[in-house]
């Protein structure tokens, strides 16, 4: 006689199997509501306070500055990635550059960008980031400079609007520049608050510090006058990092520029407000409520002033 055996799955394996289903289902839910188009409340927070006439310049009495974008690389992303509500069909290009600043008193960098060991620095950067993104080699901000004739001691320092390894890699491209940086910056980096490239490197680093010991300026309350004669003047932008700094650089022709380093990656996160979706939050921003507060800090800049051209880091949009 023939016995038939049974199968199927039993009553306890199959209600764990239905929960653990259920979950998962949740859980992708809740990543999807990440995504979906969602505006700061503005009236949440601070900033809308402006100093009087402490943005107030008069263009003729400002320095001749030159300002130019040296393109190091880029990694292919998409626009939700960007910005909670952006789209999953609209490629965004996410651009690393670092900026060159001509004035009388000095030649400077804003940010490195990609350097010629960007393929190294790569590998320091967290696993799930590299699964997600690939990135693209353009030339070094030095290779740049030195091909259009400009030797690098000529570049007297750099400015690192915060510490993350897109911004750094090319630092070592300039052999003993000074590196710029807020104390809170490097008390950041030195408490490892998010390990990465900048602890290989920051022991290499020719480290400047400062503090933003220059009093309010327009909506916020510390600042530093770099020269002294209000054509460049830094802001603290905390969130991204403790010691994100954000760049004004303000022009004899009478325009007005703001460097906001990742404090978003794209444009329209100052313009909704809106700050990136959660997966990309958690990868990148160490204190998101102090995002949120310095994204409507900027905000507010711009529905002040229409001309201020504010330029993140990485929407080559902008550049």
């Amino acid at each position: 006689m023939v016995k038939t055996i049974k199968s199927g799955l039993g009553p306890g394996l199959r209600r764990i199997l239905i929960t653990a289903g259920i979950i998962v289902g949740v859980i992708l839910i809740l990543l999807v509501y990440t995504f979906l188009p969602m505006k700061i409340d503005v009236a949440a927070y601070g900033g809308g306070s402006f100093v009087p006439s402490s943005g107030k310049i008069d263009p003729e009495k400002l320095p001749e500055i030159t300002l130019s974008i040296l393109n190091t690389g880029k990694m292919p992303a998409r626009g939700a990635f960007a910005y909670r509500g952006g789209k999953w069909s609209e490629q965004y290009e996410n651009g690393m550059a670092s900026i060159l600043v001509r004035h009388p008193q000095a030649m400077f960098l804003i940010d490195a960008g990609f350097g010629s060991k960007v393929d190294q620095h790569w590998q320091t950067i967290p696993t799930l980031m590299r699964l997600l993104s690939t990135y693209v080699k353009e030339r070094p901000a030095a290779t740049q400079l030195q091909e259009n004739g400009v030797s690098l001691d000529r570049i007297k320092f750099a400015i690192i609007t915060h510490s993350h390894w897109d911004h750094i890699s090319g630092l070592e491209d300039f052999p003993g520049i000074k590196v710029w940086m807020p104390q809170s910056e490097l008390s950041f980096i030195r408490n490892r608050r998010m390990p990465g490239l900048i602890d290989q490197m920051i022991d290499r680093l020719n480290v400047q510090t400062f503090d933003f010991s220059g009093g309010p300026y327009e909506n916020f309350e510390q600042s530093l006058d770099l020269f002294g004669d209000g054509s460049v003047v830094l802001v603290p932008l905390p969130g991204h990092t403790d010691g994100s700094t954000g760049v004004f650089v303000n022009l004899h022709s009478g325009k007005r520029f703001l460097f906001t380093g990742d404090l978003t990656w794209s444009i329209e996160g100052f313009q909704l407000p809106a700050e990136r979706p959660w997966l990309a939050r958690h990868l990148v921003d160490y204190n998101e409520s102090e995002v949120r507060s310095s994204i409507v800090k900027v905000h507010r800049l711009m529905q002040r002033y229409a001309d201020l051209k504010v330029v993140p880091a990485h929407d080559r949009r902008v550049h």
